[in-house]
């Protein structure tokens, strides 16, 4: 794995979360927060820790942001703050930005300042839940698309002892088995011809009808 350096801007508890695990894959990380406190106790978890106001400009200059591979805007709460320096971070020419928005309408204000993506915690997590919730044998949730999606499953019974070749998976509910997880290993992409049992997981991506036909 290529090791990036990656700014979080914004330290609270999913930018400060965010920055930890970057470091934790040894990732550069520098972390930026306009509190002095925040930033004292995330400095011993992460490379280096900022404190900056990143609303204003000669302040976010200095930070020299554009020579990073990408840099996270995850202030929340503070929708003008989190704007703000989204949209000085594409006048200062940021290789990759990518911003946290709490609704729809924050999401389409930072789309139309240009960064590169937008993310929906808190939906996101929710939508996770729902379908672990509604969905038989789901462990894990991806949603690729709007009609996409990469599930983590249990094996269902009908394949315990059989084989992916033999599955007719693809045939019968036209998706495809991207990975096993077997334990803590995951072979990605899968040996067709592994038995499956009933204590692996499977990986499956595929229309989101199709899904519904093998997990509801």
């Amino acid at each position: 794995m290529k090791h990036k350096t990656i700014a979080v801007i914004g330290l609270g508890q999913f930018g400060g979360t965010v920055a930890k695990m970057l470091a934790s894959m040894e990732h550069e990380v520098l972390g930026v927060d306009i509190d002095p406190e925040v930033v004292q106790k995330i400095s011993p978890f992460i490379t280096h820790a900022i404190v900056a106001d990143t609303t204003d400009e000669e302040a976010i200059k200095e930070l020299a942001l554009s020579q990073f591979d990408m840099v996270i805007v995850a202030i929340g709460g503070n929708l003008q703050a989190n704007l703000m320096t989204a949209m000085l971070l594409k006048e200062l020419n940021a290789p990759k930005i990518v911003a946290k928005a709490e609704n729809n309408i924050q999401g389409k204000m930072l789309h139309k300042i240009g960064v590169d993506q937008v993310i929906y915690p808190e939906y996101d997590m929710a939508l996770r839940l729902v379908q672990f919730l509604t969905r038989d044998h789901v462990m894990d949730y991806l949603q690729l698309s709007k009609n996409i999606s990469l599930i983590e499953i249990k094996v269902p019974t009908f394949l315990v002892g059989s084989n992916l070749k033999d599955s007719n998976l693809r045939e019968k509910y036209n998706l495809n088995a991207v990975g096993i997880r077997r334990g803590e290993d995951l072979e990605v992409p899968p040996n067709p011809i592994t038995i499956l049992g009933e204590d692996d997981k499977l990986l499956v991506i595929g229309n989101n009808s199709d899904l519904d036909a093998l997990t509801v």
